[in-house]
């Protein structure tokens, strides 16, 4: 009998033919799959804090404004009647009831929830059912109700009911302004919010990368995984101004970061080459352990309390001496910057050689939150994956208090790929279909990506959280993202740390290992090394690292240098270098 929306009961026996009763909640249709927006003349754009010296170049943010909602397109159809679906509802879930119970499996209707991308079905098993005997009715229940894939979540977590998932046959886009003007973003006490779509009840999925503190973004091609960076990058550019946030973008396949090219939040252009990549992600981890210097010297804990301090009276800088301020970050601060991590002064584990006097450290009033994008995992791993997996866990471990950020994006989640020690570090994932339950395994170490159903149909693990969200992704178009840049671009100059950038492109080193000026103190630490290499006859960064006590970066200038002096092979992925010649301790 075709189910009905009103109170219903489930009456069976017990093992003693005593019939029990238990009353099923009045079950309902809940369409939550409509667009609502705030009328664009009240919506105003984000407010942001009155820029400061931040250690980054900030001349010229003093007037730069957030972008306005008017340049994200929003089809505002309150006066159209939304369709009823109400009957073709009901029918599906005829279907599933009496498919349930043509097998045995006695259930009763709950409600129907209609989501932007999903229908959820919910249904009551009867006392005593096994729902494990629902689940594996997962390939009848698609047959008869004629879906391509089905979603069986057995039981709806907080709930007492199985929920089938069925996809819309008319999918609404989740548009990013809808989400950007909802209250739970623009109320929120989020510190880097992101709008990541909308549930199957209609809530909006809101992130905090600061909580998450990193995130891995991975799908396949044309899931929807580069729509979802697009939204992460606007939802960050409608809070944050060039002082207060910047970005590191790393794009390997060249073409899907070009857009962002004129931002003024970035700290360099857009990383393209591979083998660059490395120099980048070290200077944000010699980035880390400066401002960890800073905080040890201030006596503060985190990125927060040292932007929230009070100032002592020697912090103070009157508006006169601000214009030499900047003039000390674009000149002095970032050479010396540059030039630290050259040297490789900045390395966690530091050798006595590699000491920094806290007393010369500059104190700005404020970091920014630096975002480091990388769009496509897969290649930097097939370049250099050692050295690139190395950089990622050691940001990822430590970064989080400093203020610093991951977003790590691959369309190919394989196990070589996101290692382990990635997927330790980067708690915080969204996956988008996959072809297998592999795939999904390794992305979410657990099945159900490759149940989705593609164009923006995701599932999101909110940090600390067992917990997988179902949602359909934000979408931003192309023209739009365009739009935000060119808005962002116009407002003032790019004012990228050229310095950094020079090291940054050279790999942490001049490129010229045999040519370059090498001091006393690192003539002597590579003489270490070689005794060490002639030892154990191999070379690697990690060898140096635990040999003789090197931070990362200089460990991987030492093997840099060697390899240009013709002691060491090139890198062969993560095999151990090859030892060229025998070395001897005056080489």
């Amino acid at each position: 009998a075709e189910p009905t929306l009103g109170p219903e009961s489930s009456v069976e026996e017990d093992g003693q033919g005593v019939l029990q009763l238990r009353q099923i909640p009045t079950p309902q249709i809940i369409d939550s799959s409509q667009k609502k927006v705030a009328p664009l003349a009240g919506a105003r754009p984000f407010e942001r804090k009155k820029p400061t010296h931040t250690g980054l170049s900030t001349e010229g943010f003093e007037d730069y404004e957030l972008p306005g909602f008017d340049l994200l397109e929003f089809d505002e159809e309150n006066d159209v009647e939304p369709e009823d679906f109400s009957e073709e509802l009901l029918a599906t879930q005829t279907m599933i009831i009496e498919t349930c119970r043509a097998f045995g499996v006695e259930v009763t209707a709950g409600d129907i929830t209609r989501g932007p991308t999903i229908t959820r079905y919910e249904i009551y098993p009867a006392i005593g059912l096994r729902v494990s005997r629902i689940t594996q009715l997962e390939a009848d229940l698609a047959r008869a109700t004629k879906a391509e894939r089905i979603n069986i979540l057995a039981p709806i977590p907080g709930k007492d009911t199985v929920g089938i998932e069925i996809a819309n046959d008319d999918r609404v886009a989740v548009a990013l302004r809808e989400l950007l003007q909802d209250e739970s973003f623009r109320s929120s006490k989020r510190k880097i919010p992101l709008a990541l779509g909308k549930d199957v009840y209609g809530n909006t999925v809101v992130g905090d990368l600061a909580a998450m503190p990193h995130c891995l973004v991975a799908g396949a091609t044309g899931a929807g995984k580069s729509v979802c960076i697009n939204s992460i990058i606007t939802s960050i550019l409608y809070k944050f101004g060039p002082d207060e946030l910047r970005f590191i973008m790393i794009d390997p396949k060249v073409v899907e970061m070009q857009v962002y090219a004129k931002l003024p939040h970035l700290v360099v252009p857009v990383v393209t080459d591979p083998k660059r990549v490395v120099g980048a992600l070290n200077w944000c981890v010699n980035e880390m352990e400066r401002r960890y210097k800073i905080f040890a010297k201030l006596g503060v804990r985190n990125f927060d309390s040292f932007n929230n301090r009070v100032r002592t009276e020697e912090e103070v800088v009157t508006p006169e001496e601000q214009e030499d301020l900047d003039s000390i970050v674009d000149e002095e601060a970032v050479e010396s910057m540059a030039k630290a991590f050259e040297d490789g002064d900045l390395g966690p584990v530091a050798s006595r050689d590699d000491e920094v006097d806290e007393d010369d450290l500059e104190v700005p009033d404020r970091f920014p939150y630096i975002v480091v994008i990388i769009d496509e995992l897969a290649d930097l791993m097939q370049t250099a994956p050692a050295d690139v997996e190395g950089a990622i866990a050691r940001i990822a471990q430590k970064a989080r208090a400093a203020g610093i950020h991951l977003i790590v994006a691959t369309q190919t989640p394989r196990a070589d790929v996101v290692t382990g020690i990635i997927k330790a570090n980067i708690p915080s994932r969204i996956a988008f279909q996959v072809s297998s339950s592999l795939d999904s395994r390794v992305i979410l170490d657990n099945k159900g990506a490759e149940k989705l159903v593609g164009k923006g149909d995701m599932l999101f693990l909110p940090p600390g959280s067992a917990k997988l969200e179902r949602a359909q992704g934000a979408f931003v178009s192309d023209e739009e993202v365009e739009q935000i840049v060119n808005f962002c671009a116009n407002q003032t100059e790019q004012r990228f740390e050229e310095s950094i950038q020079k090291v940054i492109e050279s790999g942490g080193s001049d490129g010229d290992g045999g040519g370059e000026e090498v001091s006393d103190a690192d003539e002597e630490t590579l003489e270490r090394c070689m005794e060490v290499l002639r030892a154990e006859g191999k070379a690697s960064t990690s060898l140096l690292q635990r040999r003789l006590r090197l931070g990362y970066t200089r460990a991987a200038r030492m093997i840099d240098i060697l390899e240009a002096r013709g002691i060491v092979g090139p890198a062969d992925g993560a095999k151990p270098r090859e030892v060229l010649i025998p070395v001897t301790g005056d080489e």
